[in-house]
């Protein structure tokens, strides 16, 4: 894959701190020309190599770890990708060939273990796990290319609230339409949301302001790992004492290695997913990190292909 260059990386560092952040807002916190920062960043979000979009907040998720018949790994992996309802499908290597994320209702989760995922093609068998608290998700996770002061200028020295309580709000159908085009495109212009919702312009920011400050649906910034030097992707999956849960999710979310972490009811406390320049990183993360003599045992799966990120589907010939 290929990597983004120094301004690309500070570019879409900048995407992630604020999705919505205008070329003029970014120039000037990375004092680059505003021309040049509205062509390469436009030039990367229009061939894909970053996406800025939105996920739908759900009262219910949990992640299905899936064995399958032989050969079948690519064709589970694409099918749980294709849910409207999935926010990652990985293929992974060890006991387990597929992971998944599932974002849902509690009502539906009865129907999802017992009907879906019993007949989605190729699995042979599969645990699910429900998360219980997300500590750290990829829209807190950090490239790590700008300084504390274009961080500050981005309004980005605190982290996003990843395990924000859940709200059931009351969406219009206007409301719902909008939450649609900030799913489809977290940098759609205010113009382009008033005309899709038939509202006015004035609305349009007035709700979409509304909307992001209720959580009803949470933007990021989506790149590769690979893009910018991080080749190398794990699910750590930790079984740990209940007591100790909460102590070494809260060392989890400060790691900058971390893009996603969670706790989860099941055979596993805790998945994190983590990003890593080569193996000798990853057995420093397990062997050497704060928690490491905290947690009774652990496996690893390592991601060999993403099919589906930030309910994404990426280019199959690619992921």
């Amino acid at each position: 894959m290929e990597v983004l260059d120094d301004l690309e990386r500070r570019i879409a560092a900048a995407l992630q701190i604020n999705p919505r952040a205008s070329w003029r807002t970014v120039a000037h916190a990375l004092d680059e020309h505003e021309r040049t920062v509205a062509r390469r960043g436009t030039d990367l979000l229009s061939v894909g190599r970053i996406a800025a979009v939105g996920i739908r907040s759900r009262p219910a998720s949990l992640l299905v770890r899936a064995r399958c018949t032989p050969g079948s790994a690519p064709v589970t992996s694409e099918a749980l990708a294709t849910r409207a309802d999935t926010s990652f499908s990985y293929m992974v290597t060890g006991s387990t060939d597929v992971v998944a994320e599932i974002l849902t209702t509690r009502d539906q989760l009865a129907h999802l273990v017992s009907v879906d995922l019993a007949t989605t093609p190729g699995i042979a068998h599969a645990e699910t796990l429900p998360v219980l608290k997300y500590f750290r998700t990829i829209r807190s996770w950090r490239i790590g290319a700008l300084t504390p002061r274009e961080v500050e200028e981005l309004g980005g020295l605190r982290l996003a609230r990843d395990g924000a309580p859940f709200v059931d709000l009351d969406l219009s159908a206007q409301d719902k339409d909008i939450v649609d085009c900030l799913v489809a495109n977290a940098r759609m212009s205010f113009e382009e949301i008033a005309r899709r919702a038939g509202v006015s312009e004035t609305t349009a920011r007035r709700r979409v302001e509304w909307i992001l400050s209720s959580e009803a649906v949470q933007l990021r910034l989506l790149v590769e790992p690979a893009a910018v030097g991080l080749p190398l992707e794990a699910l750590v999956w930790l079984r740990i004492a209940p007591a100790k849960i909460s102590a070494i999710g809260e060392s989890l979310r400060r790691d900058t290695r971390v893009r996603y972490a969670a706790a989860l009811a099941g055979s596993s406390q805790i998945v994190v997913d983590v990003t890593l320049p080569t193996g000798d990183d990853l057995y420093r993360f397990v062997t050497e990190s704060e928690w490491s003599s905290e947690v009774e045992s652990f496996d690893i799966t390592m991601v060999v292909r993403a099919r589906k990120r930030g309910g994404r589907l990426n280019d199959p010939s690619v992921a």
